[in-house]
């Protein structure tokens, strides 16, 4: 039933954009796709334990198809901790229709604590948190020490730029 609805709003986008759909290659869309990822700081992940899901809204930083989030911890942890599968997304400025840019990621997301030193340093390298306005109002309090790293490796993922006749394409990881 999903599917067909699918076929059916893609066939609605089609007629929308009159031949301006787009087809790139898997490489050109994870080209897009990693752009789109660096272009924006928030996001939304969604954890989901016990049949019971959570959605938090958060700041992050991308490498690549890497998504890095620094957290104090709290419910998405103890869902990630339990169900290491996450769903992300994102998008971009809304003026209409026509401006519609979005990204879904399906992941497994990794907990790194400042136990593990190597990899909590590259993470914190990676999303510069020394640099970040907000972070820096925290001052020298021990909670700085203290913050966790969720990094989620993409599975796979979906995007769509109506303004550049990109209709859902879905990258996947080999």
């Amino acid at each position: 039933m999903a599917e067909d609805f699918q076929k059916e709003i893609e066939k609605d986008f089609t007629e929308i954009l009159k031949g301006r759909i787009k087809r790139l290659t898997k490489d050109e869309l994870k080209d897009v796709i990693v752009e789109f990822l660096a272009s924006h700081c928030l996001c939304t992940i969604a954890t989901c334990d016990s049949n019971i899901p959570r959605s938090t809204p958060v700041r992050y930083k991308s490498d690549g198809l890497d998504i890095y989030i620094l957290t104090e911890g709290g419910g998405k942890l103890k869902n990630i901790l339990n169900n290491p599968k996450v769903s992300v997304s994102l998008y971009g400025e809304y003026s209409g229709f026509e401006s519609v840019k979005g990204l879904q990621i399906w992941g497994n997301a990794e907990i790194i604590t400042p136990k593990d030193k190597e990899k909590y340093q590259e993470a914190r390298n990676i999303i510069k948190s020394e640099e970040r306005e907000d972070l820096k109002k925290l001052g020298p309090l021990p909670i700085r020490d203290k913050l966790k790293v969720i990094k989620i490796k993409t599975e796979k993922a979906r995007y769509l730029s109506f303004p550049d006749g990109i209709l859902n394409q879905v990258w996947e990881a080999e």
